[in-house]
């Protein structure tokens, strides 16, 4: 995720002020579906609720950073948002090799039940949980992104899908067209166990697990995973 909330003033009014280590909780919903006809959104595999303690992003550096921005000494950045992972707990499910995922919130204005109006919405600083957005990363590191300017999005406002809102508003579908470098950043863990040699082989190791999650180095060491469990 990728926090812009401050503790008091906000990151658009360039008076942010955080305590280092502050956070706010917020419940967020992971959704994962079968890949339908067409790369449509399938039938849902599971609906998963967690609430997740957020960081506020750090206090605005005027000395180091323009727009209120905050400054991360170890790269010599200045930053508007703070990136914070969570991880939900899917232990026990089992998938397809190809899945749909969405994640889904409530804000104040926004999400499948809008939170509304709450005694946060009358400070300066706002309610946290509005300046909270999903994280992007431009390329995948791990595994295949099939279609790269593509993403499934759930909006009623029209202009905001590639399509001007032509396939429909207001449901999780397809929008393609122009997503290239604005993909959520996502990873799963997932445990694909060998049940024999074979499946090590033709470069099978490379997608295989042991039964902690750890990866193989190369076929033969999946090979011996296979033989002595080790």
């Amino acid at each position: 995720m990728s926090s812009w909330a401050c503790q008091s003033g906000g990151w658009s009014t360039f008076d942010c002020v955080t305590t280092p280590g502050a956070t706010f909780t917020h419940p967020i919903t992971l959704n994962i579906y079968n890949v339908g006809p067409a790369n449509s959104v399938g039938s849902l595999i599971t609906s998963v609720t967690q609430t997740f303690s957020i960081p506020y992003r750090p206090s605005a550096d005027l000395v180091n950073c323009t727009g209120g921005r905050w400054y991360q000494a170890s790269t010599g950045t200045c930053f508007n948002g703070y990136a914070a992972n969570i991880t939900f707990n899917l232990t026990g499910l089992a998938i397809p090799n190809e899945v749909i995922y969405g994640i889904a919130y409530n804000t104040s204005n926004y999400g499948y039940t809008p939170i509304g109006t709450m005694p946060c919405s009358a400070t300066s600083e706002g309610c946290p949980y509005d300046s909270l957005n999903v994280a992007l990363e431009g390329v995948t590191s791990v595994g295949v992104n099939p279609d790269p300017d593509s993403a499934y999005f759930n909006t009623l406002t029209a202009g905001w899908y590639c399509d001007n809102g032509v396939g429909g508003v207001g449901s999780f579908r397809l929008d393609s067209g122009c997503w290239t470098g604005y993909k959520p950043s996502v990873r799963f863990a997932t445990l694909n166990i060998p049940a024999n040699a074979n499946q090590c082989k033709n470069n099978g190791w490379q997608t295989r697990t042991r039964a902690d999650g750890t990866l193989f180095r190369n076929q033969g060491d999946c090979i011996q995973y296979v033989n002595t469990g080790k």
